[in-house]
């Protein structure tokens, strides 16, 4: 498994809206470093980055980062997008393990933060260890979602949480919710 190392600000945003980036509420993913963008896709419904190690790529990446933002989708909490995604991780994961890792508000939104163990994923035969925040924007949903093959060692889930830390959602048109990076 790739060691992630320290953290580094990426160009990546996800926006939403026809207003000008700096001016709406948006998704700052802080990405780790030596990650790199390797799919965007946006449409009217959503748009979604993948990164992964600057050596390996989508297929066979041994850590994926998935940031998405739904937009105009701001009637689901983080609870409830929780719920519905631990009872699909169930069904797709016979064994499937869950910890909450945080919940609350962060830089005032609703947000909540667990992590997900699969002993033998369907789709890659093998253990996937996921962790996942969701937050609830005022304009948009947004789901960030960190996926490897092993748990990680206490150097790398301090880094990991690092990385969910500094990954939020902000809007500089609201004071007490500036988008400046940590």
């Amino acid at each position: 498994m790739v060691r992630i190392a320290a953290l580094c600000l990426i160009a990546t945003v996800a926006t939403a809206g026809v207003a000008r980036a700096a001016d709406t509420e948006k998704l700052l993913l802080q990405s780790p470093k030596g990650f790199k963008v390797v799919a965007e896709a946006s449409n009217a419904k959503e748009s979604t980055t993948v990164l992964v190690p600057g050596t390996e790529n989508i297929a066979s990446a041994s850590t994926r980062i998935t940031a998405q933002t739904l937009f105009k989708q701001t009637d689901q909490s983080p609870e409830a997008f929780r719920e519905a995604r631990q009872k699909a991780a169930s069904a797709e994961c016979p064994g499937a393990r869950f910890e909450q890792l945080r919940h609350g508000n962060e830089n005032l939104y609703p947000m909540v933060m667990w992590s997900e163990s699969c002993p033998q994923a369907k789709d890659v035969g093998k253990p996937a260890l996921t962790w996942w925040k969701a937050v609830q924007g005022r304009e948009n949903f947004y789901a960030l979602q960190m996926t490897a093959a092993a748990e990680p060692d206490a150097k790398q889930r301090k880094l990991w949480t690092r990385f969910f830390e500094v990954t939020r959602v902000c809007d500089s048109r609201v004071p007490g919710q500036r988008c400046t990076t940590k």
